[in-house]
């Protein structure tokens, strides 16, 4: 096949140790981020995290051309845009860009997670792709 696939955009900054500490008590809990390479929020969203934290987030690509599409587990899912979290029995967490506090807050973090030790993106409103 002359199908080409696509990878979502790398990500750039490094992440701090409070990042790397939610993404990895993510991966024990079992929550996973449901996203499309194309969606620019979902971009932002993997940005927040950064490289090194990125790697234990259970990312589902959802989009029929991106890498590891997983088209049974998002229909499953039942998604209404792109990003959204949900936990291992697929209740939403939350949809749409959300800052690693936030996400921290929701997902019931045990540790201290200081928000403003985490660096804002440029353009970062929040948003949601559908």
């Amino acid at each position: 096949g002359g199908d080409t696939v696509y990878i979502p955009a790398k990500v750039r900054r490094e992440s701090t140790p409070q990042a790397v500490e939610l993404a990895k008590y993510l991966q024990r809990e079992n929550i996973s981020l449901y996203a499309a390479y194309w969606c620019p929020h979902c971009r932002n969203q993997r940005e927040m995290f950064g490289r090194e934290a990125l790697q234990y987030v259970n990312y589902v690509e959802c989009a029929p051309k991106g890498y590891g599409f997983d088209a049974k587990t998002c229909k499953a899912a039942d998604l209404e845009g792109f990003p959204t979290w949900k936990d291992g029995k697929r209740k939403e967490i939350g949809s749409g860009e959300m800052t690693l506090e936030s996400l921290a807050k929701a997902t019931g973090f045990p540790g201290k997670f200081d928000g403003s030790l985490e660096e804002p993106l440029p353009m970062s409103g929040g948003g949601s792709c559908q």
